[in-house]
């Protein structure tokens, strides 16, 4: 029987290559920017690997789902002040996992090649 960090890195290693497969290099509509957020592998491994946890890696699955019925909640500067991002976009959505419901959010970086999806988390458990 694998104890729990066997089973996450486990489930790191699925999402990444289900990721790769089927998520790098498409893009997303999301209706609040009328725009497209790119799906790139950089993004896309923060998002799996980044404070990770199991249903963060779980999200991976619905991330085109989530950027399409995410809400914009804000536009911000980068709080880095790095040049070559020029606004921060966060969204957020509810998420159904195993019987229970998520409030969630979606980061977007805005550079000069375009919009591209850089994380997602919970902020909390809906009661």
């Amino acid at each position: 029987m694998k104890n729990e960090k066997g089973k996450l890195t486990e489930a790191l290693k699925s999402a990444n290559n289900w990721a790769l497969k089927n998520l790098v290099g498409k893009k997303v509509y999301q209706k609040d920017i009328d725009n497209y957020i790119n799906l790139n592998i950089s993004g896309l491994n923060h998002a799996i690997y980044a404070k990770t946890y199991f249903e963060k890696i779980e999200m991976i699955y619905n991330v085109i789902e989530l950027i399409e019925k995410s809400t914009l909640f804000s536009i911000e500067k980068d709080k880095k002040g790095r040049p070559d991002i020029k606004a921060i976009y966060r969204f957020v959505s509810n998420w159904k996992y195993k019987g229970k419901e998520y409030f969630i959010y979606i980061i977007v970086r805005e550079v000069k090649q375009g919009k591209f999806y850089y994380d997602h988390g919970i902020i909390k458990e809906k009661p």
